[in-house]
């Protein structure tokens, strides 16, 4: 009998690691396809220009990324997405030095797979950013540490924020979002 059992055990957790491996997400499909765009909302071709003498960043948008939208494994960006989607976990201690500063923003990175940001105009509004992460632990791994559950999207093991004015831009971008997770 305690063969039996421990044989459904083993079972039941082969089925459910192959559901969550099917359901996942790739990071690049956050990006809202043009026809799925209010009028006049579209990324933001973003002005460009050299850093560094190596790195093209988009600038004039909320964040500094190399293209847009941006995908990628870079510890920097990550932590600055995690900044900026709420959920970097509170310090007790401010920091005492800018080195200990710049290594607790590294920080934040760890435990992350990979991170997006894409950024949107529409005419005559403010850009409308979407950030999202991939936590090696699942979404819940990310808790929030302010108060921004009613705008967090998760979406097939991603934890995504679509931060604007509440514009139809960003309703219809956050809409193609919120039907992703539904699928």
């Amino acid at each position: 009998m305690r063969f039996l059992w421990s044989f459904a055990i083993a079972a039941a957790a082969v089925l459910l690691a192959g559901q969550s491996v099917s359901t996942q997400v790739a990071i690049g499909d956050l990006t809202v396809p043009a026809d799925k765009l209010s009028a006049g909302c579209s990324l933001s071709p973003g002005a460009s220009r050299v850093a560094d003498g190596r790195r093209v960043t988009f600038t004039n948008l909320p964040i500094s990324i190399p293209s847009n939208p941006w995908t990628g494994t870079d510890r920097e960006t990550i932590a600055t997405i995690r900044e900026r989607m709420g959920l970097a976990p509170t310090v007790p201690d401010l920091p005492r030095s800018a080195a200990e500063a710049a290594r607790y923003h590294l920080e934040l990175a760890e435990g992350i797979e990979e991170g997006y940001a894409a950024v949107y105009t529409s005419t005559g509004s403010a850009p409308v950013v979407v950030y999202a992460l991939r936590p090696n632990g699942g979404p819940a791994s990310l808790e929030p540490a302010r108060s921004n559950a009613r705008d967090r999207i998760e979406i097939g093991g991603l934890v995504a924020r679509v931060v604007g004015n509440g514009d139809s831009c960003q309703r219809s971008i956050e809409a193609h979002l919120r039907a992703r997770t539904a699928k």
